[in-house]
């Protein structure tokens, strides 16, 4: 293993700042990226997608509320789970996804769809969509800086009266947690690594829980590298104070993406905006 000063390594276990962010590539990472395209394909699993089952009733809700023959253009579609389900209904669909893996699965699969290998954060477009969808609560995963870009972007790409679909995790999931750590050893490697790994763990809180972000330093025979990733919990309000500076109107607010009337007590939240 390379040799790593003391000083470093207990510098990386120091709680991160506030929406420090890694260096570390993650989605497109070549052993990563092999796990989550398995977590995306197993239909059982709420892991990278929902279990399937959820995604049929999702694409068919999203079918009722987006007009037919509709432009849409999904933001982390991964292997084109929702993308394939919406051309097979009729709609002219893009996806962007930024790993190599997923896009090269989806274009295989779906000719009908095109896919876009690419960070949806650089993403172009100028009132190019009626409808742009982001979900399994992607919005979150960014920091506000990021998300003030994406929403800048969105509204930008969406046509007059397109509409934004979107969900979020809710305060309910960070209710009652605390800081909390914990290691690993994984000898015949893992998600992280395909080597041998020691993976030491830390969930951390912040901002009265509503920010958290999970640490993970991945140690092997000759590298450590070190992954944040981040997770911000909304209520109603705390949202739309977020998203409706730029110009949307509030179209319809539910507790998840298959439509289920708003109660204010699910894990998630799916907002409707419209430009």
């Amino acid at each position: 293993m390379r040799e790593i000063k003391m000083d470093k390594l207990f510098q990386m276990l120091q709680k991160a700042a506030l929406w420090q962010r890694s260096r570390e590539p993650f989605w497109d990472d070549e052993h990563i990226s092999k796990g989550m395209f398995e977590a995306h394909l197993n239909p059982d699993w709420d892991a990278a997608s929902r279990k399937h089952s959820f995604i049929d009733r999702s694409v068919k809700w999203l079918e009722s509320i987006i007009p037919e023959k509709s432009k849409i253009l999904d933001l982390g579609c991964g292997p084109g789970l929702y993308t394939k389900k919406l051309s097979d209904a009729g709609y002219d669909v893009t996806g962007i996804d930024y790993s190599r893996r997923s896009i090269s699965y989806a274009k295989e699969h779906d000719t009908k769809t095109k896919y876009i290998y690419q960070d949806y954060l650089e993403m172009d477009y100028y009132e190019d969509f009626d409808a742009i969808t982001l979900i399994y609560c992607d919005y979150g995963a960014m920091v506000p800086d990021e998300r003030k870009m994406l929403l800048s972007k969105i509204y930008r790409a969406l046509k007059p009266g397109g509409l934004f679909i979107f969900d979020v995790f809710t305060e309910q999931t960070h209710r009652g947690k605390s800081d909390q750590t914990s290691w690993s050893f994984h000898e015949q490697g893992g998600f992280w690594s395909e080597k041998p790994l020691l993976c030491l763990e830390a969930e951390y809180y912040y901002e009265n829980n509503t920010a958290r972000v999970n640490k993970y330093i991945v140690i092997t025979e000759n590298s450590i590298r070190e992954f944040l990733i981040w997770d911000t919990a909304f209520t109603k309000d705390t949202l739309l104070q977020e998203v409706m500076p730029f110009g949307f109107k509030l179209h319809g607010i539910y507790d998840d993406v298959c439509g289920s009337p708003y109660t204010g007590e699910a894990d998630t939240l799916c907002c409707v905006l419209k430009k």
